[in-house]
């Protein structure tokens, strides 16, 4: 049965997502942070323009990260113990921001990001924010997600570079003239 939960960042109440059955609570156990990792990096590598980010890099943005706590990494969890689904959640001030969201993908399509998206909008405003945010790679097909939960689209962006002649970056293969074009949103929970 769907439980009410304490009310979005604006105060209001809707109905908590039903977690799938057989799928544990998020929460973080120790010695966790490299699966975490690892899950992360597969759903993000999954789109070819994304250079892999190696476990040091990701744990200096995460868990080295001034203040962090384990709290904020939210791992959600099959009953075997297979770590199905993560988020990352940062706190400054009043503001709770969803920095990573990633759920293993022959699991996608339960409800499993859905259930840890109110998790850490919950986890967020039981620390003092008044409003959550995330931004995304337009591309991810997720923008109907965050809108089902209550977030709204606060503002988009196209990122242009034009390369005037062939360039060659350190050990990657040699760049081609031309236009390089990508995009993102943000959206808050309003």
């Amino acid at each position: 049965m769907d439980e009410l939960d304490p009310g979005d960042a604006r105060g209001r109440r809707h109905r908590a997502p039903a977690r799938p059955p057989g799928v544990c609570d998020p929460g973080q156990r120790a010695g966790d942070e490299r699966t975490a990792y690892r899950l992360i990096e597969e759903a993000f590598g999954e789109w070819p323009e994304r250079s892999a980010t190696s476990y040091e890099d990701w744990a200096a943005g995460a868990l080295l990260r001034p203040g962090f706590q384990p709290w904020q990494l939210r791992l959600m969890q099959d009953p075997t113990g297979t770590v199905v689904g993560v988020s990352f959640v940062i706190v400054s001030r009043e503001l709770g921001y969803i920095d990573r969201l990633a759920v293993r993908k022959d699991r996608r399509g339960l409800g499993l990001a859905r259930a840890l998206l109110v998790d850490s909008f919950e986890l967020a405003r039981s620390r003092g924010a008044t409003r959550s945010e995330l931004s995304t790679h337009s591309r991810t097909g997720a923008i109907g997600l965050y809108e089902r939960v209550g977030m709204q689209v606060t503002w988009t962006w196209v990122h242009r570079a034009v390369m005037d002649a062939p360039c060659q970056p350190i050990a990657t293969p040699r760049a081609r003239s031309g236009t390089i074009r990508s995009g993102g949103t943000a959206l808050r929970m309003i």
